[in-house]
Order: structure tokens, then C-alpha cells, then sequence
């Protein structure tokens, strides 16, 4: 092994810090089996680390990957944990990503709470106050129907808010992936 890509292997397996350990060697041995395979083809190893690009591009691939991998066993932690990476991936992210969970979050939230006043309100509690317009009060006994109805409604663009963020990770994923060796051909 050259030392070009000796360096190589060892910058990439420093920009795969935030992974678990066993998932950086896992990293590092792949692209060294697949440096290995493209010199016994007859390929230069100059010209693999080439194909293979940037190690900062292939480090975010092996990173998204293992990010999108956990599966949907996920918690509020890892949900943040992938917000945070793919808000680094560019731009647009930055943009886009904040703004969809801010609104999946907190719409989602706040349907609960709709509901939640209405159940409460339904019971005779006075201080909730539900209106229709400026000067239009919900009726107490309507109080339930109408907080199912606007809960429902503000649910609704949560959950659309929800699975377009999804649709959007998953596409960047997907981005990812065609950087790694195993997804293009040699």
C-alpha cells in the first residue's frame, strides 16, 4: 500500500469519528478490499482513490448510511443526531430540514394540546377559550367536536410536515450511498 493511500485510509477513518468504533474499521476495511480488488484488476491505486473521491464525501456516505441503518427503533435523540448531519450536508438542508421538524414537531405537539383543551373545556373549564372569530365563542358542549376537528387538522400538517422530512433524509441518503464503492461500478 502506497503511502498516498495509506493517508487516504487514515483521513477517512479520522472524518468517521462520530461513528462507533467497529463501524469505522468496518469502513476502512471496505475501501481497503476495495483498493485491493481494483490493483489486482489492474487499476492504479492513484487512479481508485481518484474514483473514490474526496474522503470528507465518502466519510458522510459511510455516516449516513449508518445513520439511516438504525432503523425505526429511534429515538428523540437519534432523530436529532440525523437532523444535525443532514442540516450539514449543504445549504438547501439547512433550510429545509429546520423548518420541516420544527413543524412536525411542534404541530404534532400541539394537536395533543387541542385535544386536550377540548376534552378539558368539554368538563365546564372556564379559562379555555375556543373561538371562531372575534366575538364568536365555541359553545362548551361543541367544545370536544371542534377541538377534534382543529386537532385533526393541525395533526394533519404535522404528520405531512413529518413524512416529507422523512422523504427528504431518505432521498439524501440515498445521495449517499451512490458515493460508496459497492453502488458504482469500478
Amino acid at each position: 500500500m502506497s503511502p498516498k493511500t495509506r493517508a487516504y485510509l487514515e483521513k477517512l477513518y479520522q472524518l468517521l469519528e462520530k461513528m462507533p468504533e467497529d463501524e469505522r474499521l468496518d469502513a476502512i476495511r471496505e475501501i481497503e478490499s476495495h483498493i485491493a480488488e481494483g490493483v489486482a484488476n489492474g487499476h492504479s491505486e492513484d487512479a481508485i482513490l481518484d474514483r473514490l473521491g474526496d474522503p470528507r464525501m465518502l466519510a458522510k456516505a459511510y455516516r449516513s448510511e449508518y445513520i439511516m441503518e438504525k432503523g425505526s427503533a429511534r429515538s428523540f435523540k437519534d432523530v436529532m443526531v440525523m437532523v444535525g448531519f443532514y442540516c450539514s450536508t449543504g445549504l438547501l438542508s439547512i433550510m429545509v430540514i429546520p423548518v420541516l421538524a420544527t413543524i412536525a414537531y411542534g404541530f404534532g405537539f400541539c394537536s395533543v394540546l387541542i385535544f386536550i383543551a377540548g376534552f378539558i373545556r368539554t368538563f365546564g373549564v372556564t379559562w379555555i377559550q375556543m373561538n371562531l372569530g372575534p366575538g364568536i365563542e365555541v359553545p362548551t358542549e361543541w367544545s370536544m367536536l371542534y377541538s377534534t376537528i382543529v386537532g385533526g387538522i393541525v395533526g394533519g400538517i404535522a404528520y405531512v410536515s413529518w413524512r416529507g422530512l422523512r422523504n427528504y433524509m431518505n432521498f439524501l441518503s440515498a445521495s449517499y450511498k451512490k458515493v460508496l464503492p459497492g453502488s458504482r461500478a469500478a
